[in-house]
Order: structure tokens, then C-alpha cells, then sequence
């Protein structure tokens, strides 16, 4: 009987996959390096091979509807390329970048496959979760290894006309000199992405516990200039799209002793009096680790129920 999605979420960190039924409950949920599916053999043919060695392992391939995979990687308004990934390596010989992924995965699983940037499904996550998806404006912001992001309008996802908007964390900051992965200079993440910050430690504090960085060093003029810059992007958006809601997640503002409080102070600083500064909705995102992974299954569900409709995918171009 087919009765789950397989989601997939890819950060720039870890990979996160589980089996997801109708009614958003995970089960056989792993948590493994992302890196695992880079490398020598090609990303294509280890993230097949991770695929199915998952399945032979929980006996999954007979109950698989479809597969839904989040990429930390910019994706093609079509939803089926994936073009840039600065955080992980996933081009190279048989590599995803560049690739159409959707015909590949199809062609070795033989399932329905769906891709998009893993934070559309963070923020689907939310949505479902929240009852979010008529209430205005969200946009979800995710201090990660990067920064990621992404923008919910008028119900619908923004895309833009090559499927790369709301990649905020490539907004540009004047005067910055640093090289960032995707090949630009002066990126927002160069200066607030967790990789960042984990620099920091490894100059500073490495005597010390990572995870504890903020708890112990909170008031450090380096790590406060760091929460600083967390707060540009943040503040830009807030004055872009005027939302009634910012769902704020990622590994580093899960980190203990996380000064939310001094983040949300340097972002009163910058963002337009008297609004959108004073009405916006804050919410933490689910810190949850399989929220990736239903979320791509939630897109999934959506995707097929549309289909079997006739109706086109909404999304904001």
C-alpha cells in the first residue's frame, strides 16, 4: 500500500529524511551529513544511492506515493533544475548543479519527485502548522549556515522570473570585500551566516564549547558586531514587504543564551518608523528537526492534489 512522501531536507550542514503520511506524522526519520551526498562519486549517483539504501533499510519502496527534496541551492522557476549551491558542493562531474534533478530521481526511483529551495519547505512547515497560509504576509527568515529565507504573499510563494527571488542572504553590504560561495562579493551571509560565526569561535573561543558561544560571550564587541549584521537582512525585509508575520529559525538562533533581545534591538534601529517597525508578528520557528522533512512532504501533497485537479502550481512571479 502507498501510504507515505519520502521529504528530504538538504542543509547546509546536515540531511534530514523520514517517511511522512497523510496526516503529517513522521516516521524512520534520519539525520545525516549533507556532505555525505558530495564528493569524488558524483552527488547525483550518492544522493540515489542514499535514496536507496533508505528504502531497503525500512522496506520503503512499495509505500512511497512520491519523493520531495529541499536543496540549499537556488532552483529554476519550473521547480525541476537546480543552479547554485554556495554551501555545499554539488556540482562538479555527475553533479546536481545545473542539472535537471526531477527527470534523474524519476529515471532511478521511479516516483513522482519534486524539488525547491529547502526553505520554501521550512516556511511550509510553518504554514500548515500555523493556519498561516490566509493570514496575510509571512516571510521566514533562517539563520543556518547561511541565511535562508523565504517570502509567502497574497498565497503564494515569490519565485520571481527565474525561480531565485528572496535569496537574502546574498543582499549585498557596501564596503564589504568578502568572497562569498555563490560568487558575488559583500553577501549578507559573509558577515551573519553561521559559518561566521563558527570562525569566530575557532579564532576566539574554540577552549570552549561552540554551543555555548552565546551564553558565555554574548557581550563580546565581536559577537555583538555579528548579531548586528544578523539584523541588516532581517530589517531589509521587514521594510520590503511590510508582513504580518516573520517566522525567525535556523540553528543559530536555537543556540543557548541566543541574545534575541539585542537581535531585535539593532533591528528596531534599522527598519522604518512607524512601520512597519511596531506591527509585525514574531514567531519562532518549530525548532523540531524533522520540520524540513514535512515540509517537503506538505508541498508534495499539495503539488499532487493540485495536479489531480488540473490546477497550475500559485506562485508569485
Amino acid at each position: 500500500m502507498k501510504d507515505v512522501i519520502i521529504g528530504i531536507d538538504i542543509g547546509g550542514t546536515h540531511l534530514r529524511i523520514g517517511a511522512v503520511d497523510r496526516a503529517g506524522q513522521v516516521t524512520c526519520f534520519e539525520k545525516r551529513h549533507s556532505r555525505e551526498v558530495c564528493g569524488d562519486g558524483g552527488s547525483a549517483q550518492r544522493l540515489i544511492a542514499l535514496i536507496r539504501d533508505y528504502f531497503a533499510r525500512y522496506g520503503l519502496a512499495s509505500r512511497a506515493i512520491a519523493l520531495a527534496i529541499g536543496f540549499p541551492s537556488t532552483v529554476s522557476r519550473n521547480k525541476r533544475t537546480v543552479y547554485s549551491s554556495p554551501n555545499l558542493p554539488l556540482g562538479g562531474v555527475d553533479g546536481l548543479d545545473g542539472q535537471d534533478v526531477v527527470a534523474r530521481l524519476k529515471m532511478a526511483l521511479g516516483l513522482p519527485t519534486f524539488i525547491d529551495r529547502d526553505t520554501i519547505f521550512l516556511l511550509q512547515y510553518d504554514l500548515v502548522r500555523l493556519d498561516l497560509k490566509d493570514k496575510g504576509t509571512t516571510i521566514g527568515i533562517y539563520y543556518g549556515t547561511g541565511i535562508g529565507n523565504a517570502v509567502y504573499l497574497d498565497g503564494k510563494f515569490l519565485v520571481g522570473k527565474h525561480g531565485v527571488a528572496a535569496e537574502l542572504g546574498h543582499i549585498p553590504y557596501y564596503g564589504s570585500k568578502n568572497s562569498c560561495g555563490c560568487g558575488s562579493r559583500g553577501c549578507a551571509e559573509t558577515h551573519a551566516g553561521g559559518y561566521v560565526l563558527r570562525n569566530l569561535w575557532q579564532e576566539y573561543f574554540s577552549s570552549e564549547p561552540f554551543s555555548e558561544i552565546f551564553l558565555r560571550h554574548g557581550e563580546d564587541v565581536r559577537i555583538r558586531a555579528f548579531i548586528e549584521a544578523m539584523a541588516i537582512p532581517f530589517a531589509t525585509e521587514l521594510n520590503l514587504f511590510d508582513p504580518d508575520q516573520v517566522i525567525i529559525g535556523g540553528g543559530v538562533v536555537e543556540m543557548t543564551g541566543f541574545p534575541m533581545e539585542a537581535l531585535l534591538g539593532f533591528v528596531r534601529e534599522f527598519v522604518r518608523k512607524p512601520y512597519p517597525c511596531e506591527d509585525y508578528a514574531l514567531i519562532r520557528a518549530s525548532a523540531a528537526p524533522e520540520i524540513g522533512v514535512v515540509g517537503a512532504a506538505y508541498y508534495a501533497m499539495e503539488r499532487i492534489a493540485k495536479a489531480s485537479f488540473g490546477l497550475e502550481e500559485q506562485t508569485h512571479g
